[in-house]
């Protein structure tokens, strides 16, 4: 299950890859008809049973094959339990009258009215996907990346009294293109060059402009940055060749006015999260850190089996992480901390069974605030209901529900992908924070002061909010 940017989203089985190879045979594959929608209801109605990604074995793969069966069946009996002919009516009248008829083609208007269904639902987090949309989704979430290899901030900056958009680096990923390059930290990115013009993030737009960092591993970012000096800013050109890299969902750093304690930002809870936290604890200890600051403040949330993984670390064999619960308020599964073995992309979820508990005596606070949410409430709200640490923050977002992506493709030669909520969940506390948010053992909220900054270039002297967590060690 994906738990990522401000949603909870689900795989459908443990790695995900059955359905991902699916999705690369396209030539194989048919588009849906209008009348498919159809089964999308019934989908609906059977989410219940589909959530199997914690599926291992061949004998439990069988049995849900076989039940998917089932239900495609049911559905493929139950067409006429709902009207698509006003549908093919309207499509007809367009097709015939409308001035515009025959600029968008049949591909993107079925898109669009899967899109328009899943929205009309009623469920918030419901979405169709379409295959391109979920490969790119699930290459994000094993933090599988192409470009330049920088973490950016939407900022304005004015020189010789002219404004100009730009996006200010405030991480340069280790392993990625710009790690060996001259970029630094604090540099504003305020122009692009493409086809031999050179056009300002203010005349592309946001999202051209973000979207010109990315293009294909092999092309040439060329980019022109201002770099703050003394009384102004020097003026650098930049070309960068763009090239795949790991996302980087943990950073660490000591303290300033105490190298015993260990600040661990969690930005998401993707793929590479699990390994690159032992990563950066081992880091820290092998530093002299005695005390540990979680920081999950502004993370949305990432993936159930990362989320699995990294509690893991912290809690004793079998003890709950969550539950997941059905609409009638059944259990339909449990997940514990346990020895995790997973192939393909979510290999980097495995845990030994010689990591259970590795983190459980470590000293920690655990930094929360409005915008914590989803698996990064799970981590706030066990690491709390199991006493291993102190939480600090401002109540979190309140997301306890989780969603099913089920590939049309379980149905027949269909492509892309439905994703819609299927179970809440609960913690060890075994009550339910969604729309309520986990409360922090001491509430602070970040000052004046500290909300005249950027969050992510927040000093550490201003950040009163992380100051009150080092202060618990005291």
């Amino acid at each position: 299950m994906y738990w990522n940017h401000d949603e909870d989203q689900s795989s459908f089985f443990g790695d995900g890859s059955d359905f991902r190879a699916r999705g690369t045979q396209k030539d194989e594959k048919k588009r849906f008809t209008l009348s498919f929608l159809l089964i999308i209801v019934s989908i609906a109605t059977a989410a219940a049973i589909l959530l199997t990604y914690t599926v291992t074995t061949t004998i439990d793969r069988f049995y849900y094959l076989q039940r998917l069966q089932e239900l495609r069946e049911e559905s493929e009996n139950n067409v006429s339990s709902l009207d698509v002919e006003h549908l093919d009516v309207l499509a007809a009248i367009f097709e015939k009258y409308s001035y515009y008829a025959g600029e968008v083609s049949q591909e993107e208007l079925l898109t669009a009215v899967m899109k328009a269904y899943a929205e009309a639902t009623g469920d918030r987090y419901a979405e169709y996907y379409t295959e391109a949309e979920y490969a790119a989704m699930t290459a994000e979430n094993a933090g599988d990346r192409v470009g330049i290899g920088v973490s950016v901030i939407n900022t304005a900056v004015t020189v010789e009294g002219v404004e100009y958009q730009a996006f200010q680096i405030i991480g340069i990923y280790k392993n990625a293109p710009a790690a060996s390059s001259d970029l630094r930290i604090g540099d504003l990115i305020y122009a692009f060059k493409s086809g031999g013009e050179t056009k300002t993030v203010s005349a592309l737009g946001y999202t051209a402009a973000l979207s010109a960092f990315a293009d294909k591993a092999g092309t040439v970012a060329e980019f022109s940055v201002l770099r703050p000096r003394e009384g102004g800013y020097d003026v650098l050109q930049f070309s960068i060749t763009r090239d795949r890299f790991e996302s980087e969902s943990v950073t660490y750093k000591i303290a300033e006015k105490d190298p015993t304690v260990g600040i661990v930002q969690i930005s998401s809870f993707d793929l590479t999260t699990p390994t690159q936290l032992k990563a950066a604890v081992s880091a820290l200890q092998t530093a002299g850190v005695e005390h540990f600051v979680f920081d999950v403040r502004n993370n949305p949330g990432g993936d159930l089996q990362s989320i699995r993984a990294s509690l893991t670390y912290f809690l004793q064999k079998d003890d709950l992480i969550l539950a997941s619960i059905d609409r009638d308020g059944k259990v339909v599964n449990s997940y514990r901390a346990a020895e995790l073995t997973f192939v393909g992309d979510y290999a980097s979820c495995n845990v030994k069974a010689s990591e259970i508990g590795m983190f459980a005596n470590l000293d920690m606070t655990v930094l929360c605030n409005e915008n914590t949410a989803s698996a990064a409430e799970v981590f706030t709200a066990t690491l709390y209901d199991y006493g291993l640490a102190h939480v600090v923050g401002e109540t979190t977002f309140g997301k306890g529900i989780m969603q099913t992506f089920i590939p049309l493709s379980t149905f027949g030669n269909y492509e892309g992908y439905a994703k819609m909520t299927t179970y809440a969940y609960v913690t060890k506390r075994g009550e339910t924070y969604h729309e309520i948010g986990v409360e922090p053992h001491e509430k602070v909220a970040l000052s004046e002061e500290a909300k005249s900054y950027h969050f992510y270039l927040l000093p550490q002297d201003q950040d009163n909010q992380l100051q009150a967590a080092i202060a618990h060690f005291e």
